[in-house]
């Protein structure tokens, strides 16, 4: 079985939109936060599943929330590269280099 490993910058991404969300309305957070998890753990069960959007770089797109989840599936693991929200410039995302494992 692999593991997720989510990197700094996909981290800050998720810290950026929860933040963003709570100063909207605390529900809105909590949805975000469930639906990155259930969006995880599809990524999670069938990683090769989704669309390669760049190289070897698969695009995830997250259900009833304007985000992607970029991410590199290497042997044991899959590391999440991105949580993007689809207005953001795509040279953002490209810019973060799959190179470790």
């Amino acid at each position: 079985m692999k593991n997720i490993i989510i990197l700094p910058f996909a981290e800050a991404d998720i810290k950026d939109a929860a933040y963003f969300y709570e100063e909207i309305n605390p529900k809105l957070k909590e949805h975000f936060i469930e639906s990155l998890n259930k969006s995880l753990v599809q990524i999670l069960h069938n990683p090769t599943a989704f669309p390669k959007a760049m190289r070897e770089i698969r695009k995830y797109v997250m259900r009833n929330l304007p985000f992607c989840i970029f991410y590199v599936v290497r042997s044991t693991t899959i590391y999440i590269l991105a949580v993007f929200h689809d207005s953001r410039n795509p040279r953002i995302w490209k810019s973060r280099s799959p190179n470790y494992d």
